[in-house]
């Protein structure tokens, strides 16, 4: 007896709703030889290639259903969303564009661009299209938790917030929305509100994969060592080869499990696709494994071939960051007086800045242990706000730095009663050293201080998630960055040395209880014993720093660079000797 196609169809269905996409995907691929004009069976194919992860083959099968069937949307949908699965976000928003005069659910077509848009870096004109879409319609869910992922690209966390809200309200019931709002809640350091929304979308459906991801993250950020180890083993449950999940059990797992976690790690880089941001975080998740069992020279080798895979995904624009040196150093002519905007009558601002890798999350930590400080971890509103100024041409006076400090207060988090002070530990902020003292005249500016060498190895062998952090997988870049730093910090020094607090990392490490107390004198507080006991303050800590600073202070680092002088022969030879001269030759 001929197949029935009705009922293939539904035998399909039945099993893509199952989980079983291995089985979808065979049915389908039989149905399609015998049905081979019908459209449904190709889409159907695709699908099931999309579940399992392969959206390269997906998109072979999403072109040749919409051969046979041109003007079908579920279809476009598909090979769109397969299209910018796989980083092919020019294609999708070529076919988007064709599509957009000839469908009549323009806001949906807007929704899919804005996704491309995003996909592909263009965050503002992703929240141009999204803005556009919900003005087709309001009520369209997607699309508000889509304006929210933006807007958090963006920095605009409070709208953000209420776009995640927004959408909940129109559909309660959608994990993707709640895993998004929970990564912003736990950004925001409203930690219980986190989970229960982590909480809640697994709920809805254990198997969610972000949502299960977030609440991973979660816990890592709060310490929770096993529970998030335990997490990580959930979500590879569901994708064995996962390659992040990997990296990050290779940093949380003791000894114990060395042979277990490597042999995992090398049957992922055995599957993974070559060019594949996978390889990056296999390869870091192999060189960490490594360096714990002694094997310097193999570790430095995997830390290599990461890097050199997260670089091909993410160059760093160095002339872009020396333009921004020389716009920034401009605003601030030698021996010109500094403008001053008025005291505040809120927190006293503290500043911890200096290269990332050189100690401000341990800063942070011994002075947010103080009960009247609170620690908000890395803010990115001076970076924006420094930009805003810089793009606009105008001259930093006492107006701008008062519509800084304005703007810069309107967007800090909710603090308890009885703060007295709030750490702000962007390390990046040293670019901006000059505007934060006009905009705070009572603000406390903490300088790290650290081997840039030591500084420079650390960044190399640290996966950042930051675009902005692109450098740190290009010795030479990093080099760059070093002795820009080092520009932006003599300037600031010769201007304004006496507002400037330098803190030495080797001091931290050395005697934290001694460093503890003169961060509690230049920051005006009174000491308390809980401050040289970094390791014990449960705050959550959204940095790569997070496991470390648990782990007790240590002076392992200190000249660690020593033992690896051949893998950063081109991050040495870079740093400019004569911005350094108080380095030691070696």
């Amino acid at each position: 007896m001929a197949p029935n196609p009705r009922t293939l169809a539904d035998k399909i269905t039945a099993q893509l709703g199952a989980g079983q996409f291995k089985a979808a995907f065979k049915t389908a691929r039989a149905a399609t030889k015998q049905f081979p004009k019908e459209a449904y069976f190709q889409n159907l194919a695709g699908l099931a290639q999309a579940r399992m992860g392969d959206e390269r083959t997906a998109i072979t099968h999403f072109r040749q259903a919409l051969k046979l069937a041109p003007g079908n949307r579920d279809v476009q949908n598909n090979l769109v969303q397969a299209l910018i699965s796989t980083g092919q976000n020019k294609r999708a928003l070529s076919l988007l564009e064709k599509l957009r005069d000839k469908r009549s659910d323009t806001g949906h077509v807007l929704f899919l661009t804005g996704m491309a848009r995003m996909r592909d870096g263009d965050y503002p004109g992703a929240l141009a299209d999204l803005d556009a879409a919900l003005d087709h319609d309001p009520r369209h869910a997607a699309a508000l938790n889509l304006r929210g992922v933006v807007r958090v690209e963006l920095r605009q966390e409070a709208q953000a917030l209420d776009d995640y809200r927004a959408s909940i309200e129109i559909e309660p019931n959608a994990p993707d929305t709640l895993s998004n709002l929970s990564l912003l809640l736990g950004r925001m350091d409203r930690v219980e509100e986190a989970f229960a929304a982590s909480e809640k979308a697994l709920a809805i459906n254990p198997q969610h994969f972000p949502a299960l991801e977030g609440y991973s993250i979660l816990l890592n950020q709060m310490g929770r060592r096993d529970e998030a180890i335990a997490a990580y083993e959930r979500m590879l449950a569901l994708a064995p080869h996962h390659a992040e999940s990997l990296f990050e059990l290779a940093r949380l797992l003791g000894h114990e499990h060395h042979d277990d976690i490597m042999a995992r790690v090398e049957a992922a880089l055995a599957k993974a696709r070559k060019g594949a941001p996978d390889i990056g975080f296999l390869a870091f998740a192999k060189a960490q494994l490594l360096e714990r069992a002694g094997d310097v020279a193999a570790s430095d080798d995997w830390y290599r071939k990461g890097n050199e895979s997260f670089a091909r995904l993410r160059p760093f624009a160095a002339e872009l960051a020396i333009a921004e040196r020389d716009e920034v150093l401009e605003l601030f002519p030698d021996n010109a007086p500094l403008p001053q905007a008025p005291l505040s009558d809120g927190p006293v601002p503290i500043f911890i800045l200096g290269l990332p890798r050189s100690g401000t999350t341990l800063t942070e930590q011994m002075i947010s242990a103080h009960p009247e400080v609170f620690g908000t971890g890395e803010l990115a509103m001076a970076g924006r706000l420094a930009r805003a100024h810089i793009d606009s041409g105008a001259p930093f006076d006492a107006g701008a730095a008062e519509r800084f400090a304005q703007a810069y207060r309107a967007e800090l988090p909710q603090m308890p009663a009885g703060t007295r002070a709030f750490t702000d530990k962007m390390p990046s902020n040293y670019r901006f050293v000059g505007m934060l003292l006009a905009a705070f005249p009572n603000c406390v500016i903490l300088h790290m201080r650290r081997d840039p060498r030591d500084v420079g190895l650390s960044m190399w062998r640290t996966y950042f998630s930051s675009p902005a952090m692109a450098f740190t997988f290009d010795q030479a870049a990093i080099a760059t960055q070093i002795n820009l730093y080092r520009d932006y910090m003599d300037h600031w020094k010769a201007g304004f040395g006496d507002r400037i607090v330098d803190v030495d990392y080797a001091d931290l490490v050395t005697n934290p209880e001694a460093a503890s107390k003169r961060l509690a004198q230049v920051c005006g507080l009174s000491w308390v014993p809980e401050m040289g006991q970094p390791e014990r303050n449960r705050r959550t800590v959204r940095t790569a720093s997070a496991l470390q600073v648990r782990e007790g202070v240590h002076t392992r680092s200190v000249g660690g660079w020593r033992a690896h002088r051949a893998a950063i022969a081109t991050l040495l030879d870079g740093i400019d000797p004569a911005r350094w001269p108080d380095l030691a030759p070696e």
